[in-house]
């Protein structure tokens, strides 16, 4: 297996853990990870034995810069070209397959190696790609008629969400299979909430662990310290943003701790230790719809192994609320950006301790049943298996 993407692979966050977990499990000498320059991982976080290698990449600086645009928009024209620098990294080593995740640039380079050696491409899709891709307006048209090309091409595609797989199948006219993103392989088992979570709650303390990424994510996270501070109540913050960057957002109100960005194996047990309640914010702004539609809370793997209730706070169409509502009492909701409804969701879980516990031991049964590590695993295994078998190429060389 080739894989080649812009998302790294190693023990993080996101949809870096989330490949983390995934190729855990493939036998190291039948895996080859490329990134590309501007995204490789750090040694500390790879995985044992697995060889990784650097794809050559041009100025990555400039995809951060005042010509974002016009340079990603050169580096996508440029793309599919990459496939025969990527093939000297390739080197000696015989690819059967290749995967990739629908991020950034890298994987139209993948897909199109894939299909000049007419090898099975499996594509892995978190987010809409042409949200987080920095391209000029001109080109998006073009962009999203490759992706509906490489999407209906693949030997196999593996959707974040359900709702994805459905929104993606009416755009592109192919199914898809569910991956929801996985528990680590050594995800602690609880049977129950912490005993505390059925003691009274007089100074609430709630929890917030991932990035925060764009305005519509800051201002939920600010209401929700500001609905708090009247309740003598404190936010915990666990991800890569830092006190500085968290002024920079205006979230620098006083009951707000940023805790820094830790390992799954520390974070669920800090979260038993320390929260009463897990806060899922989706953004309510128009121009990230489409994401909150169909992409899905990492989070969610390790805030369900943790037996504290849940709080999501977003809009009805959002993938975090449909899931709770096809879930009954996974989670308390919130469907609206006002202050008052947020409000009446903190007073409900503060003064009801026997509604913490069961959305508490809710969220560890649905949790186990949606986000299992070895059921992942299997299910890509699997996929990718049985579209290799069936690969013309693969199947005639077998013959042979």
């Amino acid at each position: 297996l080739l894989y080649l993407s812009d998302v790294p692979v190693e023990a993080t966050y996101h949809g870096s853990a989330l490949m983390h977990r995934l190729l855990g499990e493939w036998p190291a000498e039948k895996l080859l990870i490329i990134e590309p320059g501007f995204a490789r991982s750090q040694p500390s976080g790879h995985l044992p034995k697995v060889a990784y290698r650097t794809l050559p990449f041009g100025i990555p600086r400039l995809l951060h810069s005042r010509l974002a645009d016009f340079y990603g928009s050169f580096v996508l024209a440029t793309a599919k070209a990459r496939r025969r620098a990527l093939q000297n990294v390739v080197g000696d080593f015989q690819p059967e397959a290749v995967l990739t995740v629908t991020h950034g640039y890298s994987w139209i380079t993948a897909a199109a190696y894939a299909a000049e050696r007419r090898l099975p491409l499996h594509v892995v899709c978190h987010d809409d790609w042409l949200m987080g891709v920095r391209i000029l307006r001109v080109l998006k048209l073009l962009a999203g008629s490759w992706f509906g090309e490489y999407y209906r091409q693949a030997a196999s595609r593996f959707c974040v969400s359900p709702f994805m797989v459905e929104g993606y199948e009416r755009k592109y006219g192919v199914g898809a299979t569910v991956l929801y993103p996985s528990r680590a392989p050594d995800c602690p088992e609880h049977l129950e909430p912490p005993a505390r979570v059925a003691n009274p709650l007089v100074r609430p303390v709630f929890a917030y662990a991932g990035t925060i990424n764009g305005a519509g994510y800051v201002r939920a996270i600010r209401c929700l310290a500001d609905a708090l501070n009247r309740r003598n109540g404190r936010l915990l913050i666990y991800g890569p943003t830092s006190q500085k960057a968290g002024k920079s957002l205006g979230l620098d109100q006083p009951n707000i701790e940023f805790r820094g960005l830790l390992k799954s194996n520390e974070l669920i047990p800090r979260l038993r230790d320390e929260a009463d309640v897990l806060y899922v914010p989706m953004s309510f702004d128009d121009g990230d719809r489409l994401n909150m539609e169909v992409g899905f809370p990492s989070k969610l793997t390790d805030y369900t192994a943790t037996g504290i209730p849940l709080l999501i706070h977003g809009p009805a169409y959002c993938s975090a609320i449909r899931w709770a509502r096809e879930n009954p009492g996974v989670a308390e909701i919130v469907e609206s950006e006002d202050d008052p409804p947020l409000a009446d969701a903190l007073t409900r879980l503060c003064r009801d301790s026997s509604l913490r516990w069961q959305l508490g031991v809710n969220a560890l049964r649905v949790g186990r049943s949606c986000f299992d590590h070895s059921l992942a695993v299997a299910k890509l295994q699997k996929t990718v298996a049985l579209a290799s078998n069936s690969h013309p190429r693969l199947q005639t060389e077998s013959n042979s």
